[in-house]
């Protein structure tokens, strides 16, 4: 399959008619390692095989770009790193990594418990909406940890104006189609990040987070400028609360559909934390929690798609890449194919425990990088992927110690991918009381 294509026949990801996971998949059975098909007018191509996925995230970045294609999201995020491109996202990323180094981590994790801990003693066995529980919790804690502050009573908003950013996704057609809820939904967001900005420069005070970080470089003549704190802030607070939110939901609704994982989940606890409540030097005796959250990752990625832009003609796997062509990589379709996981659509934990390469640290290991890649791969993949991991594996052993998670009447696990991959409406859930369990007192 050599030469420039005909894009006019071509299936199309345009169409309303079929869902885009539904496409993307039957694209990907159809056969190939690299499938052309249309968004809208555009040629695009889906990179069925993680070596060409490596091409075009990692070997080749600078040449494959956001480009027009994330129009969309620039409506709701600006320029902030998500969608600022050459050497604009990779200051506003240098300026940020301090805040997200290994160093940090053990001060954030008693953040992250303490806000488990109160949600923990709130519930009281009464249904509860999970979706919203944990979209609130990882807001919270992102609030607290990157920027000081308390947004406990912007939850709401913050949660509305995403969903209604997220609405406007029809297909994967919206990906290269701006649409108008996409703007009023920034524009419900900026009194709050104003809020926080005014906020912390009423206090005359540093602290050593995020926030810090960006207002030392606006504020020290970098050449950012205001709008641009305000897109970075943004930026950083929707993707260090929405993406995990989604990843710890779909988690709970998988351990409640397979008990069996549930008692392996709550015995390792048990052993290894007794009634005590779990820290940040127990991370690593937490294997097959991390090994759960592993899985609903692969099962049910947030980032479900990846999409970048042609910025000259390449080849890749032998194919020719015109300039303005979409590039699309799946972190769902590549996990959940029995070539590179077996049994695919299975929940199996143990996959992680007996794969020496298992994540994070086999993100290390470049022939498997672009195999499992929730956190996306290259220059441009989650600068907080450490971040979610510890906070992932710290909230669902601060919350399954004492309760375990049953599906409730009317409780929906349909998979909605919006901005990112989410269960369809209400997310109900009955807390239970673990056997013999104790409440860690905090």
């Amino acid at each position: 399959m050599e030469g420039r294509p005909t894009a006019a026949s071509y299936p199309s990801g345009s169409s309303t008619t079929e869902a885009p996971l539904d496409f993307l998949r039957r694209l990907a059975a159809d056969g190939g390692d690299i499938i052309p098909f249309r968004l809208g007018r555009r040629p695009a191509f889906l990179l069925n095989h993680p070596a060409h996925i490596d091409d075009v995230l990692v070997k080749q970045a600078e040449t494959f770009v956001k480009g027009r294609a994330f129009d969309r999201a620039r409506d709701l995020l600006g320029n902030g790193p998500l969608t600022a491109s050459g050497a604009q996202h990779v200051e506003r990323r240098r300026i940020a990594q301090g805040a997200f180094h290994r160093q940090r981590l053990p001060a954030y994790s008693a953040v992250m418990h303490a806000h488990a801990a109160r949600l923990r003693n709130r519930w009281d066995g009464a249904p509860v909406d999970v979706a919203r529980d944990m979209r609130e919790l990882t807001l919270g804690i992102a609030g607290e940890v990157l920027f000081g502050a308390d947004l406990a009573g912007a939850a709401s908003e913050v949660g509305n104006a995403v969903e209604m950013a997220a609405s406007a996704r029809d297909g994967l057609i919206s990906i290269v189609a701006p649409r108008r809820q996409t703007r009023v939904a920034r524009r419900r967001l900026d009194p709050i990040i104003d809020a926080v900005l005014e906020r912390r420069r009423a206090r005359h005070a540093t602290s050593p987070d995020l926030l810090s970080l960006l207002l030392d470089a606006v504020d020290g003549g970098d050449p950012g400028s205001e709008q641009q704190l305000r897109d970075d802030v943004l930026t950083f607070l929707l993707a260090a609360h929405d993406t995990i939110a989604h990843a710890l939901t779909w988690t709970w609704l998988l351990l409640a559909e397979h008990p069996e994982a549930d008692r392996t989940f709550a015995a390792e606890l048990e052993e290894v934390t007794g009634s005590a409540s779990p820290w940040f030097e127990d991370l690593t005796r937490l294997p097959y929690t991390r090994a759960v959250l592993a899985e609903a990752l692969r099962l049910f990625p947030p980032a479900w798609v990846i999409v970048r832009q042609a910025t000259r003609l390449q080849t890749c796997g032998g194919v020719l890449i015109p300039p303005g062509a979409l590039v699309v990589a799946s972190p769902f379709v590549i996990h959940r194919d029995e070539r590179f996981f077996p049994d695919p659509l299975r929940f199996l934990p143990e996959r992680w425990l007996r794969d020496p390469e298992a994540p994070p640290a086999g993100q290390r290991n470049p022939a498997a990088r672009c195999t499992y890649f929730p956190f996306g791969a290259g220059p441009r993949s989650c600068i907080g992927e450490g971040f979610a991991w510890m906070e992932g594996v710290l909230v669902l052993a601060t919350l399954g110690q004492a309760w375990r998670l049953n599906r409730s009447p009317g409780g929906g696990s349909v998979a909605l991918p919006r901005i990112t991959l989410r269960p369809k409406g209400p997310v109900l859930m009955t807390p239970v009381r673990r056997d013999g369990g104790n409440r860690p007192a905090d």
